[in-house]
């Protein structure tokens, strides 16, 4: 399939941060997140070095999640009005969604290449993600939140040492045109063409 320059445009104009409050519902099976996710394997990686790595949490698992990053908050930060409100807020996004995506960076274990290319490339991982996400219904929202790479989380997620766990994607069904943000620069204000 052959996109126009203006579809093109289009489309990638079209992603949306979609807040787990604004979800239609919560129920996304394995096989819609195995198919969104698929797409992150097209991002850009030096050395196909391919260092996105996701843990999705779903059903039950998810609500272990939440539970366990509320301890994980606690044990950081001790029990505070703060860290209650954290946590609850994390229960609550994580209960309006049909997935959590644990956004992980495998490094490269030859570190082939400097770790900010590995960053950068799983985030174009994700911005893969977030604009296919549009055409299967889906929703998304990319937050690094509470405890992200705290020592509880990073054991959790089983990482190695050089790994880094980027946030959280949290995924669910949206229906129908999300409104976009009428405050982006034009291109004028952050392009600067050198002859």
């Amino acid at each position: 399939m052959h996109l126009s320059q203006q579809q093109s445009h289009d489309w990638i104009a079209s992603r949306r941060s979609v807040y787990p409050k604004m979800f239609t519902n919560n129920d996304v099976s394995k096989d819609e997140v195995m198919a969104l996710l698929d797409v992150a394997k097209w991002a850009p990686t030096h050395k196909l070095t391919q260092p996105w790595n996701f843990k999705v949490f779903m059903h039950g698992g998810k609500m272990r999640l939440a539970d366990q990053l509320g301890l994980f908050l606690k044990e950081e930060k001790g029990e505070t009005e703060l860290t209650k409100a954290k946590s609850e807020k994390m229960r609550m996004n994580v209960s309006q969604s049909g997935a959590v995506v644990a956004i992980v960076m495998k490094r490269d274990v030859e570190q082939r290449v400097p770790q900010i290319e590995e960053i950068c490339a799983v985030a174009c991982a994700v911005q893969n993600i977030a604009i296919h996400a549009r055409s299967m219904g889906l929703g998304g929202y990319w937050s690094t939140g509470a405890c992200t790479n705290y020592p509880s989380t990073r054991n959790l997620l089983e990482l190695n040492p050089n790994d880094l766990h980027l946030g959280w994607y949290f995924l669910g069904k949206c229906d129908g045109e999300q409104k976009a943000p009428l405050n982006r620069k034009n291109s004028e204000e952050f392009v600067e063409i050198i002859s």
